[in-house]
């Protein structure tokens, strides 16, 4: 897996991670405003408890599609590589040399 792989995985880990957070705090206060009293605040804690079950379960649904897709991708890169090394070795070093042309600019 190259460093910007990496980094791209790790930043799409840190958002997932703090929604995560975001849907635990509101849930939180879903359960804190159960103390206050009054009718409009049921209503209000109603609504609220179902924003954070839907963000929940469409989170929870986009992150194992990413992850599908991502494992999907790899898989067909591994496959490619190991089908068709040498044209694999060919594109990698095409693209190395491309790099090298652009750093020495």
């Amino acid at each position: 897996m190259s460093q910007t792989t990496a980094q791209m995985s790790l930043g799409k880990q840190k958002v997932i991670e703090d929604i995560k957070v975001l849907l635990n705090d509101s849930e939180e206060l879903v359960r804190l405003s159960a103390l206050l009293p009054a009718e409009g605040v049921d209503a209000l804690r109603t609504r609220l408890r179902d924003h954070v079950d839907a963000a929940r379960i469409a989170l929870e649904t986009a992150q194992s599609s990413a992850q599908e897709r991502y494992r999907a991708s790899l898989d067909g890169t591994v496959q490619y590589t190991r089908d068709n090394p040498w044209q694999a070795l060919g594109i990698a070093a095409g693209i190395g040399f491309l790099a090298g042309i652009l750093v020495s600019r």
